[in-house]
């Protein structure tokens, strides 16, 4: 680096070569990360329960702490993907994504206040077990066969994506990249359960943290200062989509896509899936764990706002020399590593502490998936072919399934690393399967007349429209336009001009002959795809013979429409209710003890749905002498079961508090 007139002026690098690569000090950062991560699992294998039942290897007893738990929540998604991808969007297409805050600030409320009651009440542990209470088992296996393959090919990405990145500019091989993530990962899940994913989580984060805030003043101090990054980003462009309104769909990022898209696609994160809904399910009290989604907004928040700014400095330090056009990168998520290595490459130990930041996103979006699907394989596929599973073998088949789940995703990474171009298509087909599970969910939760044909056919026609326009887009070709202005080739600071971009003519001529519908911005295939589900479903439903209220259990139902319309009379309001009984007396058993005698907290234990008593259906269970049940609300009982399986029964030798309240 060198002054002109005060400012700092990018020498001209040739090639590779020229950067400093990983020193021993930055290994060591690295190695001590990975034993901490592995060390943690091992810790939680020894201690405690040891792991040696289902509830407190997938759900840590439901005794989690609730800021590691509101970290972990945090880290499950914002994995290096937030790290590498968004300082690459800004640099090449502008600061419109930050509106994703937005979005975020909306979806946290509706997860706390309508999502996470039902859940956690029903004391499920798969989200997939709600479908079949609401429709049927077979709805409940479709969709868990769709999340289950979605999920391992984005894990696989995740684990692929950061490797060929950090390859290419820090000489560490891809596949020792792949094969250390995976294989720690792997290990630690497997022998610490949730305890251990929640707090590798918790370290990872922090680790996250460190090394996006210490890329950003980097970048800041080389660019020139937050004046000049804000000044450069708006003679370039790069601030415009932040006053961009337009409602053209076919434009990549406005306010309304970013926003809408956004609260759809987070949504369908935090609101129904596996990998987020049993982090909260592991607190102690709903208000805990609502707590957990309030400490986490301020953290996203602060997360992206950084990274957004990243990558308007990576842009007033590069505007001159594109690494793209130079050659020196092949892709715009290396230019993280780049500037990392080119910067601060003889600064022993900092490079390091950035490219940690980067395997930690990996680490724990890929630990909270593993363990995630350990769950459902468990709870939807095992526990319905093999009901009669001892709890003992139910935590073995947990473990093993976690090991194998760990190692496809591997497999898999290896596979995508063959295929080449795939990665953003991988991250385009998360959304198109979660827009249409996020439907099933809300067709079933918010629409009682909603039947099992409605709800098949609607998942299956939204989740159909999704694939096509989202597959058709990517083989149709289309273009996204790309601000030039300001990336000029000064002949000086940028020698070696070998790569090249298409011009904007060439993309408006490719477009020209692609259909509108194939031109439409990615954020909106998860809205497409919910909203096809919920109305094509409504219209199935109400044509093959919608369902009554009445008959539906009020626990499987929110009153969406009375809780918006909350300012109306209440006797007003309960038309909004369409029926359901919500203020039917339900009975609601907590365990006091588990098999091995010892104590639980006072909530629904692990695979026991709440009860739902009425006039028509006796309780599932024999009182206790001196229960004497009643209608009378709040009261507590005592009462021993007889047995137990999925299909609400109890387990043997084992006593519960009973609660008798309305909904």
């Amino acid at each position: 680096m060198s002054l002109l007139f005060g400012r700092i002026v990018r020498d001209p690098i040739r090639s590779l070569d020229e950067i400093p690569t990983f020193s021993w000090a930055d290994y060591v950062v690295l190695a001590l990360m990975l034993s901490v991560s592995a060390g943690i699992g091992i810790y939680y294998a020894c201690t405690g329960g040891k792991q040696r039942t289902t509830s407190e290897f997938l759900l840590g007893d439901r005794k989690m702490s609730t800021l590691p738990v509101a970290m972990s929540l945090l880290a499950g998604f914002l994995s290096s993907v937030t790290i590498l991808g968004i300082p690459a969007e800004v640099y090449m297409n502008g600061a419109g994504y930050w509106y994703i805050c937005l979005s975020f600030c909306v979806v946290v409320p509706l997860v706390i206040y309508i999502y996470m009651p039902l859940f956690y009440n029903l004391g499920i542990v798969s989200v997939f077990e709600y479908l079949e209470r609401r429709f049927s088992r077979g709805i409940r296996i479709y969709a868990c066969i769709l999340f289950m393959i979605n999920m391992l090919i984005y894990l696989a990405v995740v684990l692929y994506g950061p490797a060929i990145a950090l390859s290419a500019v820090t000489r560490i091989p891809d596949w020792a990249c792949i094969l250390i993530v995976g294989m720690i990962c792997t290990f630690y899940t497997s022998v610490g359960g949730v305890k251990a994913v929640v707090w590798t989580d918790t370290l990872q984060l922090l680790l996250m943290f460190g090394g996006a805030i210490t890329t950003l003043a980097v970048a800041i101090y080389y660019a020139g200062g937050i004046k000049d990054v804000v000044a450069l980003a708006n003679s370039s462009g790069r601030l415009k989509d932040l006053y961009n309104f337009d409602l053209n769909p076919t434009t990549r990022h406005t306010f309304w896509s970013v926003v809408i898209g956004g609260i759809f696609f987070w949504l369908s994160v935090y609101g129904v899936n596996q990998t987020q809904v049993q982090r909260y399910l592991s607190i102690p009290t709903l208000r805990q764990a609502q707590n957990c989604m309030w400490i986490g907004l301020p953290g996203f928040i602060i997360l992206l706002t950084t990274t957004t700014w990243t990558g308007l400095a990576l842009y007033g330090y590069y505007r001159h020399c594109d690494p793209l056009w130079q050659g020196l990168i092949s892709a715009p998520d290396q230019i993280v590593p780049l500037f990392t290595m080119e910067t601060l490459g003889t600064y022993y130990g900092l490079p390091g502490l950035i490219v940690v930041g980067v395997f930690s996103g990996s680490l724990s979006t890929i630990s909270s998936g593993v363990n995630a699907l350990a769950a459902i394989f468990l709870e939807d596929c095992w526990k319905l072919w093999k009901p009669d599973t001892s709890p003992e073998w139910q935590c073995r088949v947990s473990k093993i399934a976690a090991v194998t789940f760990g190692i496809v995703c591997i497999a898999f990474a290896f596979i995508v690393a063959q295929m080449g171009g795939v990665l953003e298509f991988a991250y385009a087909l998360f959304g198109m399967i979660s827009g249409p599970l996020l439907g099933l969910f809300a067709l079933g939760m918010f629409f009682p007349w909603s039947n099992t044909k409605g709800a098949a056919i609607g998942f299956t026609i939204g989740l159909a429209i999704a694939l096509w326009i989202g597959i058709g887009s990517k083989l149709a070709g289309s273009l996204s336009e790309q601000p030039m202005l300001g990336r000029t080739p000064d002949p000086v600071s940028c020698p070696s001009m070998t790569g090249t971009y298409p011009s904007i003519q060439n993309i408006y001529k490719v477009n020209y002959e692609i259909l509108d519908i194939y031109e439409m911005s990615y954020l909106w295939y998860g809205p497409i795809g919910c909203t096809t589900v919920v109305l094509i479903g409504l219209l199935v439903s109400f044509i093959t013979g919608p369902r009554a209220g009445k008959e539906i259990d009020p626990q499987l139902m929110v009153p969406l429409f009375a809780k918006i319309f909350f300012f109306l009379p209440e006797n007003t309001k309960r038309k909004f209710w369409f029926g359901v009984q919500y203020d039917r007396p339900l009975l609601i058993v907590h365990p006091r003890t588990n098999e091995d005698g010892g104590k639980v907290p006072a909530v629904s234990a692990i695979a026991l749905p709440v009860v739902t008593v009425s006039e028509a259906t006796p309780p599932p269970m024999n009182p206790a002498p001196r229960s004497g049940l009643t209608t009378r609300a709040p009261s507590i009982y005592t009462m021993n079961s007889s047995s137990h399986n999925n299909n609400g029964h109890f387990n043997h030798n084992m006593d519960y508090e009973v609660k008798m309240s309305a909904c």
